[in-house]
């Protein structure tokens, strides 16, 4: 499901919570009906729904409990009412948000039980566009089969004795309501925050959303992520925020037992998650009897713990071009000082860190490494290499395909080792990205099924990498996605087809929230056939493009896409 919504758009948001119970939904009190408090595009219109009326047939029964679960702000009350006692009891209601179009209820049968117990099944046939997990994590939707339920007689009155685990939404009410946020966990080592995308329901309770998904753990990335945070079933019923902007979190775990570091470690998880919360300036954090200082103060600033996040620095843009190894500053392009910038030695990429250059040469079977100065070369050979990469930590990554067999390499500390890859072996890699905080890559792949993949990056306690954890293919609905890289740590940029040509996109890591080409978000490309993007990390800064022709192209933010050199540039990329 493809929205035209960025990230940004959650600054903008008033708190929320998940749509099931496990994320503080209230099962009861007063809905009220009152005007639209959102802002442009941002729909928080507060709907009332009505219980059962007396007299209902059963299939209006099944009508009024599907538009009870619209209510909005988030509440299973009214619909609990739709259900018989027992049911209402045992509903699984927060198992997940299933989101659907196109209901059409039917009368099944009727069969009579006994003389004052009368029984009568409902279908329901919906088309299924997506579905979240209890944390939140979207899955594509899947065909979707009938459901037939069951409606009992309780006083002379029909009501459902089986409701579905986890409750249901139209697609409206999840475009209006559901934003993407992100949840912050660990790498194994402890030393990197790496964001996981989950999609929660705007409003007050977003802050006890957020750190009840957070507390339930890291999911889908089994050895590759950890918490520090204390379960869900330690955190107090709800995440309260006060006048003064301080969100006070409480867990009946005592944190008396823990060492200074993992208290550092669990404080830094839930300010970092907290952060997407408007109005938000400080947090506190209780476990048992002690209170969570951030250096000596009870309050964490909501901008404290940064030292975990991504490392700061410049991007800077690098290319080839007559036989030189240039730096692109908006329009301006010049070569990098040193030999590197006089004879690039017929390379036909590089990648540049704060110490290195390295350069796939011509034949894509041969990296060229040297200090910046073109000094102290050193060779690593292969097959058939994909653009090389520096990370943040100044190792070299390789990707090759030797005996049609894809291969992922290091280059750490003059040393070359390989790494765990088994979910790429059978993958044509044609670009390769890190994110920011290390923690994930990201592939373009070529061959018969063009696709945009994630996966995690694994290391070890010693922050030692060991491999690449299994890729996930998002669904994206665009055609020949090539040339990704990382906008942010939580989303991606990538050129793909379009009525208009080849365009520039931008997606979130989990495959949602689809922008930019001819979904709108920016200005088009002219129809240039674009080969290769590079820009600078954050969602609104400069990008450049290399066309079918190999000239070079700039976009300036607030401004539109123009050709700023027509030579014929290669090794078009990002580096420090």
């Amino acid at each position: 499901m493809n929205t035209q919504r960025t990230m940004r758009a959650l600054a903008l948001l008033v708190g929320g919570v998940l749509m099931a119970g496990c994320a503080g939904i209230p099962s009861a009190g007063p809905v009220e009906r009152v005007a639209d408090d959102g802002g442009p595009g941002q729909s928080t219109v507060r709907y009332a729904p009505v219980g059962p009326p007396r007299g209902a047939s059963p299939q209006q029964i099944l009508r009024g409990y599907l538009d009870a679960m619209l209510a909005y702000p988030v509440s299973t009350g009214v619909a609990a009412l739709y259900l018989t006692p027992d049911a209402a009891r045992s509903w699984r209601s927060s198992e997940g948000v299933t989101v659907y179009t196109s209901p059409q209820v039917t009368l099944s049968e009727s069969v009579l039980l006994d003389a004052t117990d009368e029984s009568v099944v409902v279908d329901l046939r919906t088309r299924q566009v997506a579905r979240l997990d209890r944390q939140g994590h979207y899955l594509e939707g899947t065909a979707s089969e009938p459901r037939s339920y069951e409606l009992r007689k309780v006083k002379g009155q029909w009501r459902i004795s089986d409701p579905q685990d986890g409750v249901m939404v139209t697609r409206t009410y999840y475009d209006d309501y559901f934003r993407p946020f992100p949840l912050y966990f660990f790498d194994a080592s402890g030393e990197r925050l790496v964001p996981d995308l989950v999609h929660l329901a705007v409003g007050d309770q977003l802050p006890t959303g957020l750190v009840t998904a957070l507390a339930r753990g890291p999911a889908n990335t089994p050895g590759a992520f950890r918490s520090y945070v204390p379960g869900a079933g330690s955190l107090r019923p709800s995440v309260t925020a006060g006048d003064d902007g301080v969100a006070d979190v409480e867990f009946s775990a005592s944190f008396a037992k823990l060492s200074d570091q993992q208290r550092d470690r669990l404080s830094a998880q839930i300010v970092w998650t907290l952060r997407s919360v408007l109005g938000l300036r400080g947090v506190r954090i209780f476990g048992g009897t002690p209170v969570l200082s951030a250096r000596g103060e009870r309050v964490h600033p909501i901008d404290s713990w940064g030292a975990y996040g991504p490392r700061s620095g410049d991007n800077h843009t690098y290319a080839l071009v007559d036989d030189k190894l240039v730096e692109i500053d908006g329009d301006i392009v010049q070569p990098v000082t040193g030999a590197w910038g006089r004879d690039a030695g017929g390379a036909v990429e590089a990648s540049v860190s704060d110490d290195a250059v390295a350069a796939l040469l011509p034949g894509a079977d041969q990296v060229r490494i040297t200090d910046r100065d073109g000094k102290n070369p050193r060779d690593v050979t292969g097959a058939g290499f994909a653009p090389p990469k520096w990370d943040r930590d100044d190792h070299l990554w390789l990707v090759d395909r030797p005996a049609g067999s894809t291969r992922v390499r290091i280059v750490d500390d003059g040393r070359t080792r390989t790494m765990s890859a088994r979910g790429l072996r059978r993958l044509t890699v044609e670009s390769f990205a890190l994110s920011p905080d290390g923690g994930r890559y990201a592939l373009a792949t070529g061959g018969k099924d063009p696709s945009l993949l994630v996966g995690p990056v694994r290391r070890d306690k010693d922050d030692r990498l060991t491999g690449l954890g299994d890729p996930r293919r998002l669904t994206i609905g665009v055609g020949d996605p090539h040339s990704v890289d990382w906008s942010s740590t939580t989303r991606l940029g990538f050129l793909g087809g379009s009525d208009a040509g080849i365009q520039l996109y931008n997606v979130a890591l989990d495959g949602t929230d689809v922008t930019g080409g001819d979904t709108g978000g920016g200005p088009l490309l002219p129809d240039v056939d674009a080969t290769t993007l590079a820009g600078r990390a954050g969602e609104d800064s400069a990008r450049w493009v290399l066309d079918g022709r190999r000239r070079l192209w700039y976009f300036a933010p607030e401004s539109s896409w123009r050709l700023i050199d027509d030579r014929r540039f290669t090794g078009l990329s990002t580096g420090d």
